[in-house]
């Protein structure tokens, strides 16, 4: 699991995922420099390591949700922030931050 966590763009596709972000194009805004074929690779490890649901293709294309699995993450990905903020590590902490929307509650 620690691999997967781990692996480069993957922390912040979660973090977009737990901040909201629902559909494909959504997180790709989240995460960018982010190529469509590496976020569809992600999605699906993701997928099969149960921290992310598809919920389903429509016209706008495929949904993600956040499953309990990776909603119990967020304090993790706050503490994995604040560390990397107070040491001051180069390019570790997200764009969009652990404090923007989310929150243990949010689906």
């Amino acid at each position: 699991m620690i691999e997967l966590i781990g692996a480069r763009w993957t922390g912040s596709i979660m973090l977009a995922v737990l901040g909201g972000a629902e559909r494909f194009t959504d997180i790709r805004a989240w995460v960018p420099g982010l190529s469509d074929r590496l976020l569809c690779e992600r999605l699906r490890r993701l997928e099969g390591a149960g921290l992310v649901r598809r919920t389903g293709a429509g016209r706008e294309g495929a949904g993600y949700a956040a499953t309990e699995p990776a909603l119990a993450l967020i304090p993790v990905l706050r503490q994995l922030a604040a560390w990397a903020d107070r040491w001051d590590i180069a390019g570790s902490a997200p764009e969009h931050g652990c404090d923007s929307g989310v929150s243990p509650g949010h689906p």
